[in-house]
Order: C-alpha cells, then sequence, then structure tokens
C-alpha cells in the first residue's frame, strides 16, 4: 500500500480509489463486509452485526459482471482490508463499526481528486477525518511542527511522526521528493505512513501479500 498511495494517476488494480483500513477488535471478514464486501461471498461465518451494517448501508447491492477485488487478513492484533472499495462509507447513512470494535484507521486516495485523506475511530466512533497533505505541520521550507496541533484529539500521534522523519525507511532529504521505481514519490507520504506504523504498531508482510497469503473479497459498489 504504501508503494500504491503515493500516486497520482489511477492505479492498474485499485482504479481511482485506494483504500486502506486497520481495525482492532473485529474479525477481519466484518471488516471486509461492514465495507461492501458481499456477506454470502466470503469463506468464513460472518456476524449478525456486520451483516446488519451492510444491509443499512448497501440495500441496492447490483454485482458487476468483473468486481473489484479487495484484500482483507489479520495482522498482530489486527484486522486490515485494503484495496478498490468504496473509501467515502462512512458518509452513509446506517454505517457503524460493530460494538467491540477498538481503534480504527481509514486512509484512502481519490487519484481523480489528488485526495489524501485519514478517518480514526476509537471505540467503534468516528474521532476525526480530514485530508492530509505534504505541507502537513510544517513551514513553507518544509521544517518542524507538529503534525496535529490543531486537532488536539489527534496529538498522540505527533511522536511517532517526527520519528518517522530519521527512519532509514523512508530516505528524508531535507524536503525534496525522492526518486524511485521510475517516479517522484513525495517524502511526506512515507513519513506519514510509516508514522501510523510506528504508533500504532501496523504492518503487512508485503511477501505474504505478493505470495497471496491472503484471502480475496469480492466488494460490490452500491
Amino acid at each position: 500500500m504504501g508503494e500504491r498511495w503515493p500516486g497520482r494517476r489511477p492505479d492498474p488494480f485499485l482504479g481511482d480509489y485506494a483504500g486502506l483500513v486497520f481495525a482492532q477488535g473485529i474479525a477481519p471478514q466484518d471488516l471486509a463486509v461492514v465495507f461492501g464486501a458481499v456477506p454470502w461471498e466470503l469463506p468464513e461465518p460472518v456476524s449478525d452485526e456486520a451483516k446488519a451494517v451492510y444491509d443499512r448501508t448497501h440495500p441496492h447491492t447490483r454485482v458487476p459482471d468483473e468486481p473489484p477485488t479487495t484484500v482483507y487478513g489479520r495482522e498482530g492484533d489486527w484486522s486490515f482490508l485494503v484495496g478498490g472499495f468504496d473509501c467515502l462509507l462512512h458518509f452513509h447513512e446506517g454505517f457503524a463499526l460493530p460494538t467491540g470494535t477498538g481503534r480504527a484507521a481509514l486512509l484512502y486516495h481519490i487519484a481523480a481528486k489528488g485526495m489524501y485523506c485519514m478517518v480514526y475511530f476509537e471505540d467503534g466512533r468516528q474521532v476525526w477525518s480530514g485530508e492530509i497533505h505534504g505541507t502537513f505541520g510544517e513551514d513553507a521550507a518544509g521544517r518542524g511542527g507538529h503534525y496535529f496541533d490543531h486537532v488536539p484529539e489527534m496529538s498522540f500521534l505527533n511522536w511517532a511522526l517526527h520519528e518517522a522523519r530519521c527512519h532509514p525507511d523512508v530516505r528524508y532529504v531535507d524536503g525534496r521528493p525522492v526518486f524511485e521505481n521510475g517516479g517522484w514519490i513525495p517524502d511526506w507520504q512515507r513519513r506519514f505512513l510509516k508514522g501510523l506504523e510506528i504508533a500504532f504498531g501496523i504492518s503487512v508482510s508485503q511477501e505474504t501479500y505478493d505470495a497471496g497469503g491472503y484471502p480475496l473479497a469480492s466488494v460490490y459498489w452500491t
């Protein structure tokens, strides 16, 4: 996802929307269903509460000829969902995370609008949502600042986002983009993703993902 998310053009697999959700206290298949996976398409049993959320937010599901695929699974304490699902679903009437869901972070990129956004939940309730951009928490020269000073409820992330600035995986270069894999990758995006990984202990094994070690769910658009 870290490789896909920074792109400004539609991804050949994900299209215009690229989404990633991590959540605690919820089964991976329930997380997939809450964000649009058809319950009867999944091999694992789905909870009644997750099905109820699906019924409220997807009342007119129409199965397309070639539905997009979304990967879901579990890493450590976190269930995750990544792929081309409806990233704006949390705005739909009736949307809710099932009882028992703890912290949850939703990241989405809308390539057509050049938007990078985050939604954060605690105890199943939305705490904050907003757009993330290259000058997030920095001055015009790209120096310093606290990323969430203007959002007190999210300031707990500040220490991790600052620590990510010096992480070797980020390769911070004085505020300039890093050229990699044939394109320019703005370093602030790498810092932000690494900061979330540090703060929450979130990660997905790229080797396992590439080898197809996680199941695929068909996610249908309404």
